[in-house]
């Protein structure tokens, strides 16, 4: 059977796997993300790929990275967590390290190719895909593609400022809705120590904790308030709850009761809401998906 190779590479951990050419995870490896330069980094990751089953009848890798990326696989803009990769022809490295065609896409454009391919939007002509996870972004699936835009950053919502009363701008919105930005509220109005990460936020606002509750319910409406605008410019028939923090119940059911009341009252009725079946695998999964197509020669790398 034919397989691929996809790799995550996220802000905390990076994985790699083998998938069947049916959408089918036969391996994975992931460990945390180390910094460094693509060069090293490539190297490792190629190392993991050969451990895994599935390796020996691999037509194409895909990959995705927290970054723009242009249309010959070079890093055009990185976060600050892979500053190191700015300029980088990841493509190239990677088929040069693993003698296979490579794509390397950014991960919210991976992550909404992972829900349209083998995920809830499967079968879906139009969907707005909403990735809370370390981050915040988001990306939009239409009539077979991802919407890239001119510019290649399409969907970096969380980028999005809003004015505050002197005259200046916030944060970016990505600072309040994401797991980063919920750790640091809870941590900011509660004890420290009660919150070691994010999962124990949620811990804890099960249990009832109001600064938990509260630091949630902000990054819900927050994120739900930017899908409430998506659907306003968009239209899209599905929005998709995914990544580590927007695919759980307690967070995409506040999310979602917020984007209904920000968006154009008729669009509120007409709009599907669901949470991802990928959760954080949806940038794995798309890397899977889109190499897939690089292997049938369907698009070019």
């Amino acid at each position: 059977m034919d397989t691929i190779i996809a790799i995550d590479m996220g802000g905390t951990k990076t994985a790699v796997a083998t998938f069947g050419s049916d959408g089918t995870l036969l391996a994975r490896s992931t460990e945390p993300t180390v910094p460094g330069r693509s060069e090293g980094t490539i190297t490792r990751l190629a190392e993991r790929a050969r451990q895994l089953d599935g390796f020996g009848s691999a037509r194409a890798v895909g990959m995705a990275l927290p970054a723009i990326v242009d249309e010959d696989g070079h890093v055009a803009w990185a976060a600050a967590s892979d500053a190191e990769w700015q300029g980088a022809d990841v493509a190239d490295a990677l088929e040069r390290a693993l003698a296979l065609p490579a794509v390397v896409i950014f991960d919210g454009y991976a992550a909404t190719e992972g829900e349209a391919a083998f995920g809830v939007g499967r079968g879906v002509d139009s969907l707005a895909t909403l990735i809370v996870g370390t981050g915040f972004g988001a990306g939009v699936w239409l009539d077979g593609h991802v919407v890239e835009g001119r510019t290649g950053v399409a969907g970096a919502v969380g980028w999005d400022r809003w004015p505050l009363p002197d005259g200046s701008l916030s944060e970016p919105v990505e600072s309040i809705a994401s797991g980063t930005g919920i750790l640091a509220a809870a941590r900011s109005r509660g004890q420290a120590r009660d919150y070691p990460d994010t999962p124990a936020v949620f811990d804890r606002a099960a249990a009832g904790d109001e600064a938990a509750r509260a630091s949630i319910a902000l990054a819900a409406s927050a994120a739900g308030t930017v899908a409430g605008h998506i659907i306003d410019l968009l239209a899209p028939r599905l929005v998709v709850w995914s990544g580590g923090v927007g695919s759980r119940a307690d967070f995409s059911e506040q999310a979602t009761v917020v984007a209904r009341q920000s968006c154009q009252p008729y669009a509120s009725t007409r709009t599907q809401f669901k949470r991802s079946s990928l959760g954080a695998e949806s940038s794995l999964v798309g890397a899977a998906a889109r190499a897939l197509s690089i292997a049938k020669g369907e698009e070019p790398r």
